[in-house]
């Protein structure tokens, strides 16, 4: 196939398999280059490796809408990450379902029924097939990023008790891909984390999702220990929980010492409380911010790590 036909990736739940590959004949005969899991992916390849050639080198995204894919996880991450990166989507609309509200602004063809508008799907996609996405995910593979996606939205869900649903999956994408491209434009950052808390099983989903963003981390128990890492290394950034065996106040414990040797660093407290009133007399006693949303704190950190001291 030539290097100029417009590639298209269609994103489905299995038990549309026979339409899409109905819809892969279609497009392949007006010369357009499609891609599906089921021919694409060979026995024994990690498949989530090679959806990432497929979302990335694909100028348009096709997703089938029906109830079933409404409800499926990978669908719903296949269309939002394809909208993070920039990518033209296109919705098939197969029957009357639930519609993700970022999908609802966009304009849909209507395949319900007997109706097959093959000709003007295949019109809009020509017309679009010289559209490139200027973003990417850097060294990345699109496991990769799910994974920390997933992650994202699990911490996100676990603060209200619940599974993770479709629009924690969404905003979790969104935030991913956006904090991935700034720390990417960010030159020679430090990449390391230090993270207090003296239980540090309770933040395994916010340190997964660090770590697809490229940073690693140093664990501390205590202030004390916390202090001797702080002698020896310079970190990106500190997280430090608030109450702990020390104290119920030993996060701004923590926050006094840094601050009287290292004015710098971004210091962020991820701890229980919300409260506007704690947010401000953290920043009041010199840190950068204070939250218990996950999605916040990535915010945090990456606004600011690229005032970050870098590690010598």
């Amino acid at each position: 196939m030539e290097n100029n036909q417009p590639k298209v990736f269609i994103s489905y739940s299995s038990s549309d398999n026979d339409f899409a590959e109905l819809m892969k004949m279609k497009l392949e005969q007006s010369s357009i280059n499609v891609w599906r899991d089921v021919h694409e992916i060979s026995a024994g390849e990690e498949w989530r490796n090679e959806i990432d050639y497929g979302l990335l080198n694909s100028d348009t995204i096709i997703v089938i809408l029906n109830k079933n894919s409404a409800n499926s996880s990978y669908v719903t991450y296949e269309w939002s990450f394809a909208l993070g990166n920039g990518k033209n989507i296109i919705p098939i609309l197969m029957e009357e379902c639930e519609i993700h509200p970022r999908m609802k602004v966009l304009q849909y063809f209507d395949f319900k029924g007997q109706k097959r508008p093959w000709d003007k799907l295949i019109d809009r996609i020509i017309n679009l097939g010289n559209q490139k996405s200027e973003k990417d995910t850097g060294d990345l593979t699109i496991e990769q990023i799910f994974d920390g996606i997933k992650s994202l939205a699990n911490a996100e869900a676990k603060q209200y008790n619940r599974s993770a649903n479709s629009n924690d999956i969404v905003e979790a994408t969104n935030q991913m891909m956006n904090a991935r491209n700034y720390l990417n434009s960010i030159e020679n950052k430090n990449d390391t984390i230090l993270w207090v808390d003296d239980r540090p099983n309770n933040n395994i989903y916010e340190r997964e999702v660090f770590e697809t963003l490229g940073f690693k981390f140093d664990l501390a128990l205590s202030t004390n220990e916390a202090m001797k890492m702080l002698k020896k290394n310079k970190y990106a950034a500190i997280i430090s929980d608030m109450g702990r065996v020390e104290g119920p106040q030993e996060g701004y414990l923590l926050l006094k010492k840094v601050r009287q040797t290292d004015k710098e660093t971004p210091f962020i407290i991820y701890a229980g409380s919300n409260l506007l009133e704690h947010k401000v007399m953290a920043q009041e006693k010199g840190a950068q911010g204070s939250t218990n949303r996950p999605n916040e704190l990535v915010d945090l950190v990456t606004t600011h790590v690229k005032n970050s001291p870098i590690k010598e």
